[in-house]
């Protein structure tokens, strides 16, 4: 499909239906990786510790977000602690991807012009990932569900965006294998915050029974 471009004897249409071809099949790879993704969390396969520069790592993650934020004329800060660096042991990888899916979230369903405020907090031996959003908040009936894998929200403007319904799922299934937790506060038409908190030793932390 990307080739029939080069070919010279295509017209606008099928260069549109090229395109559109191109799209799926990118979605479709998006949406296996990420259920492979999730696969291996949920087996607890391969989950690789280690200890991160827990403040270089969020803001790293987060500055790949800055051109999507720039594009939606959002005004995205971010808060981390000061003149210190926390180290946090976990998979840097599939930490990283759940705060990327948080913050992505946050950006993809506030409305142009609107704020996503990122705060990173230290609380004893517990790191705390807050990200508040001006968006469009979500309805109280679909938030005990919206950590389900597939699930998508009931709300028109939810369901306008794209996504698999994977993005949270991934995010709670991170945050318990790394004995943490996630929740949410939310409002219609006010906008969300999404809370992502886990110790900063996983051997300090027994699995619950």
């Amino acid at each position: 499909a990307s080739m029939l471009e080069t070919l010279g004897a295509t017209n606008e249409q099928h260069v549109g239906y090229a395109r559109k071809i191109i799209s799926g099949v990118d979605n479709m790879t998006r949406l296996v990786n990420t259920l492979l993704d999730l696969g291996r969390v949920e087996a607890g396969v391969g989950l690789q510790l280690e200890r991160l520069p827990l403040v270089d790592v969020v803001e790293q993650t987060i500055a790949t977000l800055q051109l999507f934020a720039v594009q939606k004329n959002i005004d995205l800060t971010v808060t981390t602690p000061r003149n210190t660096q926390p180290l946090l042991e976990a998979d840097k990888l599939l930490f990283q991807q759940a705060i990327y899916n948080l913050v992505e979230n946050a950006i993809k369903y506030t409305p142009r012009g609107g704020q996503v405020a990122v705060r990173l907090h230290i609380a004893g031996g517990d790191m705390l990932f807050e990200v508040r959003d001006s968006g469009i908040g979500i309805d109280p009936n679909d938030q005990p569900r919206l950590f389900e894998k597939f699930y998508r929200g009931t709300q028109r403007e939810a369901r306008e965006q794209k996504g698999s319904g994977l993005g949270l799922a991934i995010v709670k299934t991170v945050a318990e294998h790394h004995h943490g937790k996630v929740w949410l506060e939310s409002q219609l038409g006010k906008g969300s915050t999404f809370f992502f908190q886990m110790p900063l030793r996983q051997n300090e932390t027994k699995p619950s029974h």
